[in-house]
């Protein structure tokens, strides 16, 4: 495949994962508003899904737009941030009465530190070893803990999930659209990191948690393809699989 075809091929998919996880994001707001309600929901998940958008988005102040896609770039990302800061308010303020805390006691200490220490390690200067810069150092330690905390942010979600033994429709329409948003922004990442290669992309990282968060959709997508062509109860499954 020639670098043109793919480069095209890749934006398919970029664009594709980026119109799921803003319609999983207005699939969510449009639950709670219809609702009224927070419950199935977890606020340990947003919030770390908060970190992830201002830690990855924090060069938002460093727009220059030189192009349709840096101004699409931004776009998104004003977006996401926009979005998320909705759904933070509606549970923690609007609507917290009907949140289910007693199922939402994932400790997210446990996600938050290590993602941090590890970014911290392995995050190297964007000036290059001889030429140390703290700036670029800060920007590659924060973009590089927003991939990793990304990877898990769905955890306590779906331990509440296994917890309650139950899930509402629209909740799980939300996780399935993000399960398959980061499925296709796996596949665009391979893309460029098989042909592209020689350009020094950094895709490694991207790709490897890309997968490791998509693997943790695999079982909930093997039940809600129950619930949707086998008519059975996902509520039935989960229930099931906490008796385990």
């Amino acid at each position: 495949m020639s670098l043109a075809a793919s480069y095209y091929i890749k934006q398919v998919f970029r664009f594709t994962g980026d119109f799921l996880h803003i319609a999983s994001k207005v699939v969510l707001i449009r639950k709670i508003s219809r609702t009224k309600s927070c419950s199935g929901l977890s606020l340990k998940t947003q919030f770390l899904y908060g970190m992830v958008f201002v830690l990855r988005y924090i060069d938002l102040f460093r727009f220059y737009p030189n192009s349709l896609l840096s101004v699409y770039n931004s776009l998104m990302k004003i977006l996401f941030i926009g979005f998320q800061a909705l759904i933070l308010f509606t549970m923690r303020f609007k609507y917290f009465g009907t949140y289910d805390r007693k199922w939402d006691k994932f400790n997210i200490l446990m996600l938050i530190i290590p993602c941090f220490l590890i970014s911290m390690i392995f995050t190297k200067s964007s000036s290059g070893a001889e030429e140390f810069s703290f700036v670029g150092y800060a920007y590659g330690v924060t973009y590089t803990m927003s991939l990793l905390l990304e990877s898990v942010a769905i955890l306590p979600q779906l331990v509440q999930l296994q917890e309650a033994g139950e899930s509402e429709t629209m909740t799980s329409r939300y996780i399935l659209l993000l399960g398959l948003y980061r499925a296709a922004y796996t596949v665009y990442f391979a893309i460029r990191k098989i042909f592209e290669e020689k350009d020094k992309v950094p895709t490694s990282l991207p790709l490897a948690c890309g997968i490791i968060q998509t693997l943790l959709y695999v079982d909930f997508f093997a039940i809600y393809y129950r619930y949707v062509f086998r008519r059975s109860g996902i509520s039935d499954d989960l229930g099931k699989k906490s008796e385990l």
